[in-house]
């Protein structure tokens, strides 16, 4: 099979072969139809220093963002059949450590993330134990099954509390943020604010639900909102656009008394005052990684026909043209690139 890989620690990736992955008792293989790039695997191919933190082998199959099929099955695998689509959790979890044995799952001390400490998914085969392994139902469209993880980073990130009713500012169109914007509407929020640098971006938050655009290069963020909510501020701020810059500009928007879901990923460290926009604003925080397993799954199931996901796919592409790919999210002109393999 061939596969996208981080062959040595550097910029970039390589197409590579490699035999089809053999499986264990507890695991099932899974012929891989759609793929998806995600911004942490934008962070691994241009190799910054968040990226440097997550690899500690090469080479490295990446790639987490998974539909396929299972066409093969170990001898323990049970709710699941050869021939179904399946969508993928991609943060593999240990069972034994404290958080594990409490529920919480998703941050387990010892997690593997599918694509950085194991093997991924931009290949023809993927081998996975079989619990992280989502069968999905036939109503849902092949294609959007890979966007299923990420929309459960939206799904938590708009659902850590209750957003009916209420104003939300949203940072960063990336595809999180945008399947965000659609979220946020369903789930009744008021007015539905969008934040991006990229006109492209903002014309697709529209079309996902947004009530109101900003661009920062060209409007004052503070002045716009208040205008936006008659001098209150928003209620929510959902952080997905990883620019320190965005975080500190959207963050003095809000009221006091607000909540903040924070899921970008900064590229490196900055200096924040918390004193005065956290501490004394008596704000909320949430740092959102990966899916409650399983609960945000279904909640994802649940409402992922309820929204279209067509405009967010900017490029469909073969695995063997995947600098095209990643070179075009780099430049501003993809949302989603999504993989179609055979």
């Amino acid at each position: 099979m061939i596969a996208i890989a981080k062959t040595k620690p550097e910029k970039g990736f390589e197409i590579i072969k490699k035999d089809i992955p053999k499986i264990n008792d507890d695991e099932i293989l899974i012929e891989v139809k759609f793929a998806s790039i995600c911004g942490s695997d934008v962070h691994a191919y241009v190799w910054d220093e968040w990226a440097k933190e997550e690899f500690n082998e090469f080479p490295r199959i990446i790639g987490h963002e998974i539909g396929g099929i299972v066409v093969e099955k170990g001898k323990n695998v049970k709710n699941l059949e050869i021939g179904d689509f399946v969508a993928i959790e991609s943060h593999f979890w240990c069972n034994e450590c404290y958080n594990c044995k409490v529920g919480n799952f998703h941050v387990c001390k010892n997690m593997k993330i599918l694509g950085f400490g194991v093997d991924g998914g931009f290949a023809n085969y993927l081998r996975i134990p079989y619990r992280n392994a989502i069968k999905v139902p036939n109503n849902i469209k092949k294609e959007f099954v890979p966007l299923m993880e990420p929309m459960g980073n939206a799904v938590d990130s708009v659902l850590a509390e209750d957003i009916s009713s209420k104003n939300v500012l949203i940072v960063g169109c990336g595809p999180i943020g945008l399947m965000a914007t659609a979220i946020c509407k369903i789930c009744g929020a008021n007015k539905v604010i969008t934040m991006d640098i990229n006109e492209n971006r903002l014309h697709i938050s529209k079309i996902m639900g947004s009530d109101y655009l900003i661009n920062p290069n060209k409007d004052n963020v503070y002045e716009k909102v208040m205008e936006i909510t008659d001098n209150t501020g928003v209620d929510v701020i959902l952080e997905f656009s990883g620019s320190s810059e965005g975080f500190k500009s959207a963050i003095k928007t809000i009221v006091e008394g607000g909540r903040v879901s924070l899921l970008g990923l900064y590229s490196k460290p900055f200096e924040f005052d918390f004193n005065n926009y956290f501490i004394m604003k008596n704000l909320r925080i949430y740092g959102i990684i990966g899916r409650k397993i399983y609960s945000t799954w279904f909640k994802t199931i649940n409402l992922i026909n309820k929204i279209d996901l067509t405009p967010i796919i900017s490029h469909r592409i073969k695995l063997e043209d995947f600098e095209k790919g990643f070179e075009d999210i780099l430049n501003g002109r993809a949302i989603k690139v999504l993989f179609e393999i055979s």
